[in-house]
């Protein structure tokens, strides 16, 4: 379910750091990485550095509702 919430959150607000995921989402830490972590690896997100933060926004190459 975390997965899907932050696919959800994404698709809605567009690029977020992962400090504002978990602004957003109110999930611990664990939760966040490991459900960001899944998405990575199914090429649902893609992944940026910025001044030492991180991006997440939805892969539009792979853009499809997730539930």
């Amino acid at each position: 379910m975390n997965a899907g919430d932050i696919y959800l959150l994404l698709s809605e607000r567009g690029r977020l750091s992962l400090r504002g995921i978990g602004e957003l989402t109110q999930k611990r830490e664990p939760h966040i990485f490991l459900s960001i972590g899944w998405l990575l690896r199914e090429g649902k997100l893609y992944a940026s550095e910025q001044n030492g933060e991180w991006f997440f926004e939805i892969n539009s190459a792979r853009s499809e509702m997730y539930y």
